[in-house]
């Protein structure tokens, strides 16, 4: 079907354009062509190494640039083009280098969860990059994220600790009612590991307002695996897992790139039938506006053919709410703008947006009044627990200093 209107879009930066022409995946004759054509206009290469390592593209993009590039560069192009590509060979070998420890990393992670009876699904991450791109050292390598049963989350934690994770909380000392609190109102708990470096995320849900639709998604018994060798992990079926990848996405403002390029990469191949079928799905959780806008984005930046009569009009309230976000969280600071730049209440009042029943939005206010860092903070006996919305305010407060004092002199930070 053809496409529904699309609202015309402003000039972009020529680096901008051929970092989006080095993501479309799987590469086409004609994805190279373009790539041949963005790359022979006057670059500034030092803004497109930039913008690729803001965005978590550099094995994607790497790739892609050198089987498109010939190498008959005009000479006064060779040498800076040259130089960007040597560069980008090395962040892209250091990616694969760390895709392989990650896996050998998870390996350990989930063997040892298994060995404890505690069932675990790996969102995203390695399983992803080698059922998509068809090779873990394609896409960046990043936290691991572990999907477990909620009633695992101490033997999880204990475990994690044994194994010389630091925990953002000390989760084994919350009170019964503190625990109770925090599995309801949240979706993870965050772990590093000071030795290794590595991080690990530990999910029971899929979205930290429980009243978000999608949530079960990751509540679906079935599963698929992904192979390495001898070692199989568990992961979400394809389409439930495309879709929560829109939903998280949208969550996060679309601000990165890098999660528009793992939607792009499995919806640009599927002919409408496909599109369909996924559309009928998404509408099937409450979805769909996540979807849609999701699919209006990969379009946008990364071209896509086909399309689906199911899916919403881009003047539907939500998906506008959404294409909006994304358009200022992305353009403000030229693609450059890093999490730290969106402010809190920006961020707060896109996520409260997104759906206007009660539910979901006490939902949100209580994630709010009842912040998880104040209980070390404030440390208050559980019979005062109500009181901490009074606090609140006050520890929000003492929160920002404290990053305001601490923070760098420079907020840009790189990442492939």
């Amino acid at each position: 079907m053809d496409h529904p209107h699309t609202t015309p879009e402003a000039p972009r930066a020529p680096e901008l354009d051929l970092l989006l022409a080095c993501t479309r995946w799987p590469q086409t004759a004609a994805d190279r062509e373009l790539i041949r054509l963005e790359a022979a206009r006057p670059l500034d290469w030092r803004r497109f190494l930039l913008l690729v390592q803001h965005h978590r593209l550099v094995p994607q993009v790497g790739h892609n640039l050198h089987a498109a590039l010939a190498n008959d560069a005009p000479a006064e192009q060779a040498a800076a083009q040259a130089a960007a590509l040597d560069e980008l060979r090395l962040l892209a070998s250091a990616n694969a280098f760390r895709a392989l420890r990650s896996l050998t990393e998870l390996r350990r992670v989930v063997q040892q969860f298994q060995a404890h009876n505690i069932s675990v699904r790996v969102l995203k991450g390695i399983p992803l990059a080698q059922s998509v791109f068809g090779d873990l050292s394609l896409r960046a390598t990043g936290d691991l994220d572990l999907m477990i049963d909620e009633r695992s989350i101490l033997d999880a934690d204990r475990l994690l600790r044994a194994a010389g994770y630091r925990g953002l909380y000390q989760v084994e000392r919350f009170t019964p009612r503190r625990l109770a609190f925090y599995r309801s109102h949240w979706k993870d708990l965050a772990y590093h590991n000071p030795v290794t470096g590595y991080e690990v995320d530990l999910h029971w849900r899929c979205f930290r307002n429980s009243e978000m639709p999608g949530a079960a998604l990751c509540a679906i018994p079935t599963h698929e695996s992904v192979c390495f060798g001898s070692f199989e992990v568990n992961t979400m079926p394809a389409m439930e897992g495309l879709l929560y990848l829109c939903v998280h996405g949208t969550l996060d403002g679309w601000l990165y790139l890098k999660s528009l390029a793992d939607v792009g990469a499995q919806v640009r191949t599927m002919g409408p039938a496909r599109l369909d079928a996924l559309a009928e799905l998404a509408a099937a959780y409450g979805i769909l506006p996540e979807l849609t806008a999701a699919l209006v984005l990969v379009r946008r930046y990364f071209g896509m053919e086909h399309w689906s009569a199911r899916l919403l009009d881009e003047s539907d309230p939500t998906v506008e709410h959404i294409l909006r976000f994304a358009a200022q969280a992305l353009e403000h600071g030229g693609f450059l703008s890093n999490r730290g730049a969106i402010p809190a209440g920006a961020m707060m009042a896109f996520e409260i947006g997104l759906r206007r029943n009660f539910r979901y939005r006490f939902e949100l206010l209580l994630r709010v009044l009842f912040r998880a860092r104040m209980w070390e903070t404030i440390p208050l006996p559980d019979f005062l627990f109500l009181i901490y919305p009074l606090l609140s305010p006050f520890e929000w407060v003492v929160f920002r200093l404290r990053q305001w004092l601490g923070k760098p002199s420079s907020s840009v930070t790189l990442s492939i």
